[in-house]
């Protein structure tokens, strides 16, 4: 009976663990998401880290009189206009120096986190709804002052990977289809969703569905469509090759998910349905650390 208690026992604390260490990389996925729409002018990382009833303030630390001087409310709607604002003006930040997360407590439906950027020291509070982890409160302090930084972090690199958009299906033995209307319409608003990630570059497997999907984002970004092989995905050559850059990666229901695990080292998704054409998976890598979204994009 002893033994049976105790296994139950371990069995329970393993379970918590999973649980907290589950929700410590949601949450560093949700804080990279914050900085990276901030740094990159990404409204669409920006989206995925806020709620829409945000309250953020702060403090700047005024030089001539060596005080902290009130800084007004910034809501939402004026969040997502900066991170667009940074876009339009090219003021795309790609150091990481001045860039760190830290996930302080973790409770059952809120939790609190640190962090580091150019603009100085942001505390935050978050909240867990439909398994998602999302940022509700934030005050911060300014400027970036050395005593912030807790470590130099080494370059982030952003992978984004969708499936190819709806194809013809209307000759069963014909291995290579092509788009059908629906699925060019998808292509093409992948690229408008899309369209505030500059991109560097755009991977696609050698098909025609793949390459018509990618086309119109690689265009918008002014890029070439390159090649993949799905049997080969991850290598080091192309970890190396993509290093520090913000990528589009094109696939199908199997290949997809499973590239998505490959780079994050570990099986977290399964396949795509295969009436499922809207799965977006971002995938950032900063350093050791890897995190990951996944967001349905209609």
């Amino acid at each position: 009976m002893k033994s049976f208690l105790a296994t139950l026992i371990f069995l329970f604390s393993i379970s918590i663990v999973a649980q907290e260490t589950s929700d410590k990389a949601q949450i560093e996925a949700t804080l990279n998401n914050y900085i990276d729409g901030f740094y990159q002018g990404d409204t669409l990382k920006l989206k995925a880290a806020l709620k829409p009833r945000l309250y953020k303030f702060g403090y700047w630390k005024n030089k001539e009189t060596d005080t902290y001087d009130y800084y007004e409310q910034l809501t939402y709607e004026n969040a997502l206009k900066m991170a667009q604002n940074t876009k339009d003006k090219g003021k795309i930040r790609t150091e990481t120096k001045m860039r760190s997360v830290k996930v302080l407590e973790i409770s059952n439906h809120i939790a609190a986190a640190k962090v580091t950027g150019f603009w100085g020291l942001d505390y935050i509070l978050l909240s867990k709804d439909e398994g998602k982890w999302m940022i509700e409160q934030v005050i911060w302090e300014g400027p970036f002052e050395d005593k912030f930084k807790e470590e130099e972090t080494t370059t982030t690199t952003t992978y984004y990977l969708i499936r190819h958009a709806e194809k013809d299906r209307s000759d069963k033995t014909n291995r290579d289809p092509h788009l059908t209307e629906t699925g060019l319409k998808r292509a093409n608003n992948w690229a408008n969703v899309l369209k505030d990630v500059k991109f560097d570059m755009v991977y696609s497997t050698d098909y025609n569905r793949t390459k018509e999907t990618a086309a119109p984002t690689a265009k918008a970004n002014n890029v070439e469509v390159s090649f993949y092989d799905p049997r080969n995905m991850n290598s080091k050559e192309f970890t190396e090759k993509t290093k520090g850059k913000t990528v589009l990666i094109v696939g199908h229901s199997n290949t997809t998910p499973f590239f998505t695990n490959s780079l994050l080292g570990e099986k977290k998704y399964d396949d795509i349905n295969d009436n499922n054409n809207a799965n977006l998976y971002i995938v950032t890598v900063t350093g050791d650390s890897k995190t990951s979204t996944v967001l349905k994009v209609d």
